[in-house]
Formats: structure tokens, sequence, C-alpha cells
């Protein structure tokens, strides 16, 4: 009978034990909920106007209101008008207006299409003076330099992936495929994919 009590108190114990862990561990969780929404409002308080008084009011008490003296503005002497530009200037306004819209470029001589400016781009200067010469000497080497520092690096056997986490969490995972470093460090990494 003590035999059969004391399996029963351990049995208790241990399934007390068992959820108080499961307790713990439920308790542990973060509580997921949506980020709350904020209100797009903006609300503004002005303040009452005062109320002016009537000018009738300020008639009937028998008083004028004061003047105050008018300030008198200095003469100002305009330039002579400049006589009209003659027509084919205002050719050339009106062709550097409308001519060189997108939809009548197909429509212009080379020459035409030379004065036009690409968009947010002044048009070239023919005498070389608003352009600054380059200072580089070497270009094909320049170009190669360029291309090799815009290129990502490249570690073999390996890759990098971003994963989202809700809204506002990300987490960046780095691979390494083991039987690809195993056979780039036995055989080198010259043929290997990336």
């Amino acid at each position: 009978m003590n035999r059969t009590r004391d399996r029963l108190a351990s049995v208790a114990f241990a399934m007390l034990l068992q959820m108080g862990f499961v307790a713990i561990f439920i308790y542990s969780l973060p509580l997921i909920a949506p980020p709350k929404r904020l209100a797009r409002e903006i609300t503004f308080f002005l303040p009452r106007l005062r109320e002016l008084p009537r000018a009738g009011a300020a008639a009937g008490r028998g008083r004028a209101p004061p003047s105050l003296p008018v300030p008198e503005a200095p003469l100002v002497q305009l330039p002579p008008l400049a006589l009209p530009p003659p027509a084919t200037d205002l050719q050339a306004f009106g062709q550097a207006l409308f001519g060189c819209a997108p939809e009548n470029l197909n429509s212009l001589t080379a020459e035409q299409r030379a004065h036009c400016a690409a968009p947010g781009r002044p048009p070239r200067d023919a005498t070389g003076m608003a352009e600054l010469p380059s200072l580089v000497t070497d270009l094909p080497r320049r170009q190669a330099e360029l291309a090799a520092r815009n290129t990502p690096a490249r570690v073999p056997c390996a890759s990098v992936r971003t994963q989202e986490l809700g809204p506002t969490a990300q987490v960046t995972t780095a691979f390494v495929d083991p039987l690809c470093a195993l056979d780039g460090w036995l055989n080198g990494f010259g043929g290997l994919p990336p």
C-alpha cells in the first residue's frame, strides 16, 4: 500500500513538474500582435476671432476715427522700350520652344536636331568653352576599373539570403555548400560555380 501511494505521489509530482515547464514555456513565448495603426489625422485648433467694433458705433459716439497720413511713393523712371527682334530671331525662338518637342524630333533635319538639348541637359557648346576636357588618359583601362569596382564580390560555394520576419524585421543568413567547398579545397576553386 505504501508502495502504491509513493508511486502515485511521484507520478503526481512528475505531472506537476511537466505542467510547470509547459506553463513557463507558454508564458515565455513573445506575444505576436499586429502593429498599431496610428490615426493619420491632423487637427488644427484655431483661436476664436474677436469681434471688431462697428463703424456705426464709433460715429454714434461723436468722435471721428484717427486718420493716418498716406505715404507717397517715389517716382520711378522706366528705361525706354527695346525694339522688337527681327523675324529670323522670332522664328528661332519659336523653333526652340516648339520645334524640339519629342513628337517633332523625327521630322527635324540633323542640323536642327543638333540644336535641341536632351531633357535636363543644356545643348553642347560648339566652342568647347562650357565643357571641361577629360583627365582620363587611358580610357579602356578606366572603363575596366569601373566595371571591376561595380561588380559585386563573389565567394565560391557560398550564398547569402535575406528573409523577412514581419513588417519591420529581416534576417540575413550566409550558407556554404560543404561538398562544393571540399571539392574546391582538393581541386582548386577555378572552375566552380559561384
